[in-house]
């Protein structure tokens, strides 16, 4: 049974959710941050000062450890270089210093299921590029790398703005009927990683995971959903794949200018109005006990309770 848990990412949006799980199952969690100043982790967590970039770092955190999980990313940079050197070139310094280690901690990775299409984005073909690594490096060390969906809940400000519109009544979405999207309440993904600590898994095991709807979902019932929840009728807006892509390019070409990180990508474009995101398996209900508990009815409400409650609606 693990005892002690290297993590990474601990500050974002999953990280804090998988913290507050790793220490209610009763385990010692030591965590990177960059600034453990500005972190406001729970007092019973380790910090190591550093970021991916540092081996020295990364050699404390991993030292002792008995897994690590690896959830540091970028979503978006204001050049794909900067999505490689973190999300690829991070994983790979990672396994080196696992590697090193008398004892290797097991790895588990958070990957995204962007990466089953590469060529759609350079966030998806980093995060491809990362589970290489993997593959090719981490042979002395045990392995898992999750492919998770659209993960959501409680404190994700990626998709507050979805539910800040769905407040409003509106929901523009791709213009594809056909368009499927398979979803993870972020709980039920950290529960995931803690089964997958001490699963009996064959190392080098890529697992697509999802919420327990098999089929997926359409926008429209993402609307009805949030409907349900807010109490009033959700109007989704199609919006044309040219429009989004012409305001991708401006926006993206800005971004060269002032320096900020362009809030969507020509490759975010492709990725939102590619028609097939779902999960059509869910291999670690078979591997595992672990099963999803929350679906998109109840998780909408949970979310929504959540940003009501602190004032972010």
């Amino acid at each position: 049974m693990v005892k002690s848990v290297a993590l990474t990412g601990a500050t974002g949006f999953i990280g804090r959710h998988l913290v507050e799980s790793l220490l209610a199952a009763g385990l010692e969690v030591r965590a990177l941050c960059r600034h453990p100043g500005k972190a406001r982790l729970p007092a019973e967590v380790t910090v190591v000062e550093g970021a991916l970039e540092n081996d020295a770092s990364l050699a404390d955190l991993v030292e002792g450890a008995e897994a690590l999980v690896h959830c540091a990313g970028l979503i978006k940079a204001a050049a794909s270089k900067d999505l490689h050197r973190v999300n690829a070139n991070g994983t790979a310094r990672l396994v080196q210093a696992c590697a090193l280690q008398p004892r290797p901690p097991r790895l588990i990775f958070l990957s995204s299921l962007a990466a089953r299409h590469p060529e759609l984005s350079d966030y998806a073909a980093s995060k491809r590029r990362a589970e290489e690594e993997l593959a090719q490096q981490a042979k002395a060390v045990h392995w898992t790398a999750l492919r998770p969906p659209a993960v959501y809940g409680p404190g994700d400000r990626e998709t507050f703005q979805l539910f800040r519109l769905l407040r409003h009544g509106l929901l523009p979405v791709p213009a594809l009927e056909s368009a499927r999207i398979s979803l993870i309440y972020v709980e039920d993904l950290c529960e995931a990683i803690g089964t997958l600590l001490s699963a009996s898994i064959e190392s080098g095991a890529l697992l697509e995971i999802r919420d327990a709807c098999e089929e997926g979902y359409s926008w429209r019932a993402v609307a009805e959903a949030g409907g349900r929840h807010i109490g009033r009728k959700i109007t989704c807006v199609p919006v044309p794949r040219s429009l989004m892509r012409a305001a991708a390019v401006a926006n993206h070409s800005l971004s060269r200018i002032t320096g900020h990180v362009p809030r969507i990508s020509p490759g975010k474009v492709r990725e939102l109005y590619h028609d097939d995101w779902v999960c059509r398996d869910n291999p670690l209900t078979r591997l595992s006990p672990w099963r999803p508990k929350v679906g998109l009815d109840e998780g909408m409400r949970l979310t929504l309770n959540w940003y009501e409650d602190h004032r972010w609606l």
